[in-house]
């Protein structure tokens, strides 16, 4: 209702009621009128031309008293003075209704904040004769907004601050909305569906804890893997809650994900190391069975006089001595971090130096060993030569083996080479061998766990030496079916040497989701044949 619209007497001659003391009529407002806002539960009351108090409702009575006669500014602020601020001119000298909120500390009222409407009763010669003023007490709802707006700059502060990638999600898994480190790490992605962001994906996951939040209402969580927007894999574990409505109904759901790629990885170097001490028992006796069956063939040989069976034993207890060797600087590999010693090296240079010490191995084996020769010499690399040779090694080593235990009619081959990828700014070296692939369920464990394809003789240590080494020159390892049969690892190398944590990957098996298939003319086909 407009206060203008209330019934009042439209001029003094029509009215018989004594005259205020400012010589303007103090009851313009009819019988009716005055019972209505007597009703109210606000302060009314009808302020004259001059700022004084004409009329007053029964509210503001009973909370200040008489007030009839007093200066406005006296009764709302407890001023000698008017208000520098008077928001009554609107009314009384331009006759428009007016609507402010009005602070009233240390006033005759108990109020503390008043929102306040003045309504000019007009004369019938257009004059103003009064201002109705209405003033609601809003101190509590004042208190309640400033809470809110405590409230929401602390979840404001909580959404942003976590350390942990927040989102909300409606029912179609759509995002609704992110934090600012979700924004910086996956990019802006309000509008589309989380599997896309996430993991790439076309189709939503088969178990999604957001779902399962809209179905019973209840947290959830899961570990992932997921992707962030520069590609880079990351391990993640994910909590789900619903957003409730009013009525108790869950209109979206709030996801949290954490990081725990680093935990995850601290978890396999364990697993790794304990399963380690498990294997090495075992090698070790096998170990110390050739060793001491060496050192008795040494012992006949010398009792006998015969050099040559003495020769014999010996070999066998350098080879003992070397397996052992070789198992604990594997196990000192992969127990402790370390920096590499960096150093510029030829590439070439270092690849040679590695082939050159498999060549009788590899002719015993009656496998083929070639290094490959580039186009164009490779500019210097700065690594850790003695870590890079060990990786490098481990992979030849494992390369001979494969192709020494395939029985095939084609002779076995293993090339090596060294080449640049200018479009990722980093160096290769390469190991293809034609023995008989990765299994299926050998790939989807390697570098996470110790497998061994040569049974009791391996103790998968190997390739979780490799891997460890290359995360520790920022770099990883990557391997995919060879173009005629076989397996094809690299280790690929920053040309800008920087220690990092990048996960060793499987790239290019067909029909593996989101890797594209071994394709003639791609980047990773051998330059050659030995």
């Amino acid at each position: 209702m407009r206060w203008a619209t209330l019934p009042w007497r439209k001029s003094q001659e029509s009215l018989n009621f004594p005259v205020g003391i400012t010589g303007i009529p103090h009851q313009l407002l009819d019988p009716g009128a005055r019972a209505l806002l007597d009703a109210l539960p606000c302060y009314v009351s009808l302020i004259s031309p001059t700022r004084e108090v004409l009329w007053a409702n029964k509210a503001l009575l009973q909370e200040a008293g008489a007030v009839v006669g007093l200066p406005c500014h006296q009764l709302y602020r407890l001023r000698h003075s008017p208000c520098p601020d008077c928001q009554l001119g609107r009314a009384l000298e331009q006759g428009s209704v007016s609507l402010w909120e009005e602070s009233l500390p240390g006033s005759m009222l108990s109020a503390t904040h008043t929102l306040v409407q003045a309504v000019p009763l007009v004369g019938s010669g257009g004059e103003v004769l009064a201002a109705l003023k209405i003033s609601t007490d809003i101190t509590g709802l004042k208190a309640r907004q400033r809470q809110l707006e405590l409230s929401q700059r602390e979840y404001r502060a909580l959404f942003e601050g976590v350390p942990c990638y927040i989102s909300v999600q409606d029912r179609d898994l759509r995002i609704l909305k992110t934090n600012r480190l979700f924004e910086r790490d996956f990019g802006r992605s309000q509008g589309r569906k989380c599997y896309q962001v996430y993991k790439g994906r076309q189709q939503k996951c088969e178990v999604c804890p957001v779902e399962r939040s809209f179905e019973d209402g209840q947290i959830h969580f899961s570990e992932e893997t997921v992707r962030r927007s520069s590609g880079e894999p990351m391990e993640v574990v994910v909590y789900t809650a619903p957003i409730r409505d009013h009525m108790g109904q869950t209109f979206a759901v709030m996801e949290m994900s954490t990081e725990i790629s680093q935990v995850k990885r601290l978890q396999r170097e364990l697993a790794a190391l304990g399963q380690a001490v498990a294997i090495t028992a075992h090698s070790i006796k096998n170990i110390l069975s050739g060793l001491e069956g060496g050192a008795y063939v040494v012992h006949s040989g010398l009792r006998r006089a015969d050099p040559a069976l003495a020769q014999k034993g010996w070999e066998m207890v350098r080879e003992g001595v070397g397996m052992a060797g070789r198992l604990i600087q594997d196990i000192l590999l992969i127990s402790k971090a370390r920096t590499p010693k960096y150093k510029n090296v030829s590439p070439q240079a270092l690849a040679a130096g590695v082939v050159s010490l498999f060549e009788k191995r590899a002719a015993d084996l009656g496998v083929e060993l070639c290094l490959l020769e580039p186009g164009k010499e490779p500019e210097p690399l700065r690594v850790d030569p003695d870590a890079i040779h060990t990786a490098l090694a481990n992979l030849i080593s494992n390369a001979l083996e494969a192709c020494a235990t395939f029985q095939r009619e084609e002779t076995g081959r293993v090339q090596v080479s060294v080449m640049e990828l200018p479009q990722e700014e980093s160096l290769v070296f390469q190991v293809e061998d034609n023995g008989p692939g990765l299994a299926p369920e050998v790939r989807e464990k390697l570098f996470r766990e110790m497998v061994s394809t040569k049974g009791s003789s391996g103790t998968g240590l190997g390739l979780v030496v490799t891997d460890k080494i290359l995360r520790e020159h920022g770099g990883k390892v990557r391997f995919h079916p060879g173009a005629q049969g076989g397996t094809v690892f690299q280790l690929v190398i920053p040309r800008q040497a920087e220690a990092g944590e990048h996960s060793s990957i499987q790239e290019g098996v067909p029909g593996s989701q989101g890797q594209p298939p071994f394709k003639e003319g791609s980047p990773w086909k051998s330059p050659g044949t030995c």
